[in-house]
């Protein structure tokens, strides 16, 4: 089923197909609230996946504080086809993210991103997906979702 999987970078890219494809999924699976801006969440593009021609999947972040620890993540969301939801894509997936992520804050100091996260809002894909992509537990958010961090080996703490 996974045969011709692709990653598409897709981060600061603001590429008119990706965003498209992404805008027809988003639309087909309604699976997002219906608050959320679909054309904005479109510029938040990290990595589209495709099977072939067929958008399969794709991943969004928002840079924002995590008060936990006082610093800037890049946090990451994961959409996956429910047909293709076990086929094992979820963990590169979220690597090509996290590796997508990790070169944009290398190339953006100024930026001030620490490293990648996320919050575990989808139930059923345990401990796997996030351990195999180096995220450690960091406490929960708000919404009492479980939230994971990888740091980057190149951000330094700012020392107080």
């Amino acid at each position: 089923m996974t045969d011709n999987l692709r990653f598409v970078p897709a981060w600061k890219r603001n590429d008119p197909k990706l965003q498209a494809d992404a805008l027809a999924l988003w639309q087909e699976l309604r699976m997002l609230p219906p608050d959320i801006d679909l054309v904005q969440r479109a510029t938040q593009l990290v990595v589209s996946a495709y099977i072939g021609a067929r958008l399969v999947g794709v991943t969004t972040a928002e840079v924002q504080t995590h008060p936990p620890v006082r610093q800037r993540f890049a946090f990451g969301r994961i959409l996956l086809r429910p047909e293709v939801e076990k086929a094992g894509i979820v963990v590169p997936m979220t690597i090509a993210m996290r590796e997508e992520l990790r070169e944009w804050s290398k190339a953006n100091p100024q930026k001030k991103v620490a490293g990648f996260a996320i919050a575990i809002s989808a139930k059923g894909y345990g401990k796997t997906p996030v351990t195999a992509a180096g995220l450690v537990h960091a406490g929960y958010n708000a919404d009492g979702q479980q939230v994971r961090l990888y740091w980057w080996d190149h951000y330094r703490l700012p020392v107080a």
